[in-house]
C-alpha cells in the first residue's frame, strides 16, 4: 500500500535536513556495486523514469495495479520527512534503478508499511534485500519495531526477500490473493548470520572480478623495460596468463608490445575487457578510468601514485576517482599500489611490477605497503612459500582487507590469510569479519605501529 496522495502540497524538507550520513555503497550478489541513498526532493523526474522503465507486470506487482504514471505519482515518494516516512533509492550508472519506501502507520506508531520497486533487468541480484536491511536499520533509530508489507502471491521474488531476510516473521495472513506479512525488524543472531553469509557471498563474487578475469588491459604497457607499465605487461605475458592480454598505449597503437597488438584506448580494443590495470601519470588516470567505464570493464587496478597519500588535493582526486567507479558498479584496487597476482594454473595472473614471482601455494597475502609487498614476495620466493593470491591494496579507496578476507574465506585454494595493515577503515567491521572467518582459516594480521617498534602482530585463529 502506498501513502495517500496529499490533498495539499507537502513542503519538501530543507536541504540541510537531507541525511547524508545514511548514504551507503553496497556490493550485490553479482559482484557489482550500488549506491543506496535517501531520496531527494529533486528525484521526481528520475523516479518517474524508473517507473516508466518497469514492465507492466512489475508495475502491477509493486502497486497492486497499473498506476497512472505522472509527475505527481513520482513526487509523492520524494516528499518525505526522513523519520516517519523514508525512501531509499538505488543509484547506478547515473540513474535510479530501485526504490524502497516506508511510512509509519498513524494508528500503530511502532509499525510502518514498506514496499519496493526494482528495475526488471536488475531483479534477482539482491537489491530488494539490501534495501530492506538498510530501511530496517534506519527505521529502528526512529522507534519503528515492525514492518508490514502486502505482496501479491504471484510476486515470488519479493515474497522470497521477506522469507529469507532473517527478520522474525510475526504474522502472515492471506487475503484475496495478497500475502500480508509483518516482520519484527530487531536484529537477531539468525539475521546477523544470514546477513554475514550474504556479505561474504557478495564479496567473493566481487573479488573474482579481480582475481579471475578472462581479459586484462594494461594501460601504459610498452616495450621500454624499467617503466611500470612495461614491467606489468611483461609479467602478465611471461607468466602465462590464460586469458587475453591487451596493451594500451597511444604511442604504440597499431604496433605491438611484446608481440601483442596495441591500442590507443581501452574502448578501441576488440571484445570485452574484464580487468584494466592503469600505470600512467596521475593527470591521465581520470580519462583512462572514464574509458574503462565506457568499455564496460568490471574492475580496475590503479598503480599510479599521487592521491590521498599526498594531501588534500590528492584526497579530492581520489574521492572523484572512487565516485566514478562506484557509479559504474566497478571495483577498484589502489590507487598507489603494486598490483595483484593469482597463481592458480587455470588463471596465471600476475599484474604486479615485482621482479620475482612466488610459487603456487595455499597462503593468501595482502599488503597495504607496496615496498613491504615487494619484500614479502621476495622472501616468499626464497623460502619457497607457496602463495594462492596476493594483492597490494595501496590507499584502499575501495577494495579493503574486509573484502579480501571474505573472498579468501570461501577460496578453496587458500588455507592461511596473511595481512599487513597500516590503517583500519572500519575496525569494528574488520573484527567481526575476522572472528567469523578465523573459525575456518587462520588469519595473521600485522598492524603498523606508531612507535619505533614499527609493528605489532595479532593472530586470529580458532582450530
Amino acid at each position: 500500500m502506498d501513502p495517500p496522495l496529499p490533498t495539499t502540497p507537502t513542503k519538501a524538507p530543507p536541504p540541510e535536513a537531507y541525511p547524508v550520513h545514511e548514504e551507503r555503497d553496497v556490493v550485490l550478489r553479482s559482484g557489482s556495486t550500488l549506491r543506496l541513498r535517501p531520496v531527494r526532493p529533486s528525484d521526481g523526474p528520475a523516479l518517474l523514469d524508473l517507473f516508466r522503465r518497469l514492465s507492466p507486470e512489475s508495475l502491477y506487482l509493486r502497486f497492486l495495479s497499473v498506476p497512472r504514471l505522472d509527475a505527481a505519482h513520482a513526487d509523492r515518494f520524494c516528499r518525505v520527512d526522513y523519520e516517519s516516512e523514508f525512501a531509499l533509492v538505488a543509484e547506478s550508472g547515473g540513474r535510479l534503478v530501485a526504490l524502497g519506501h516506508y511510512f509509519r502507520l498513524a494508528l500503530q506508531p511502532d509499525t510502518a508499511e514498506v514496499a519496493f520497486a526494482v528495475e526488471d533487468a536488475l531483479q534477482g541480484q539482491g537489491i530488494g534485500t539490501r534495501l530492506l536491511e538498510r530501511l530496517a536499520e534506519i527505521a529502528r533509530t526512529h522507534g519503528i519495531a515492525f514492518f508490514e508489507a502486502e505482496v501479491l502471491l504471484d510476486n515470488r521474488r519479493m515474497a522470497e526477500v521477506f522469507r529469507n531476510c532473517g527478520f522474525e516473521r510475526t504474522k502472515l495472513r492471506l487475503e484475496d490473493g495478497i500475502e500480508r506479512v509483518t516482520l519484527a525488524i530487531a536484529p537477531t543472531p539468525h539475521f546477523a548470520l544470514l546477513a554475514a553469509d550474504r556479505s561474504e557471498a557478495a564479496a567473493h563474487a566481487s573479488m573474482r572480478r579481480l582475481f579471475e578475469p578472462e581479459s586484462v588491459a594494461v594501460v601504459g604497457a610498452s616495450n621500454h623495460r624499467g617503466k611500470l607499465g612495461a614491467e606489468i605487461f611483461h609479467n602478465l605475458v611471461s607468466h602465462g596468463f590464460r586469458g587475453t592480454a591487451i596493451p594500451i598505449n597511444p604511442h604504440a597503437a597499431g604496433g605491438q608490445v611484446l608481440g601483442v597488438r596495441a591500442y590507443a584506448r581501452v574502448t578501441d580494443a576488440p571484445g570485452a575487457v574484464d580487468l584494466a590495470v592503469i600505470a600512467i601519470p596521475a593527470d591521465k588516470v581520470e580519462p583512462a578510468i572514464a574509458d574503462c567505464v565506457a568499455k564496460g570493464a568490471k574492475a580496475v587496478v590503479v598503480i599510479t601514485a599521487g592521491y590521498a597519500e599526498t594531501g588534500d588535493d590528492g584526497r579530492r582526486r581520489e574521492a572523484a576517482l572512487l565516485e566514478t567507479v562506484r557509479n559504474a558498479g566497478i571495483r577498484l584496487v589502489g590507487p598507489n599500489c603494486m598490483g595483484l597476482l593469482n597463481t592458480d594454473p587455470k588463471v596465471r595472473l600476475n599484474v604486479t611490477f615485482a621482479p620475482v614471482s612466488p610459487p603456487e601455494g595455499r597462503v593468501a597475502l595482502s599488503s597495504q605497503s607496496g615496498a613491504l609487498g615487494l619484500a614479502l614476495l621476495d622472501y616468499a620466493s626464497k623460502l619457497n612459500l607457496g602463495i594462492s593470491t596476493f594483492v597490494s591494496v595501496g590507499n584502499k579507496a575501495d577494495v579493503s582487507s574486509n573484502d579480501l578476507v571474505q573472498y579468501w574465506a570461501a577460496d578453496a585454494r587458500t588455507d592461511v590469510i596473511l595481512l599487513y595493515l597500516e590503517s583500519f577503515g572500519q575496525p569494528g567491521l574488520f573484527g567481526r569479519i575476522a572472528r567469523r572467518v578465523a573459525r575456518r582459516k587462520p588469519i595473521i594480521a600485522v598492524k603498523a605501529g606508531r612507535s619505533g617498534a614499527g609493528a605489532r602482530a595479532a593472530s586470529s585463529h580458532t582450530g
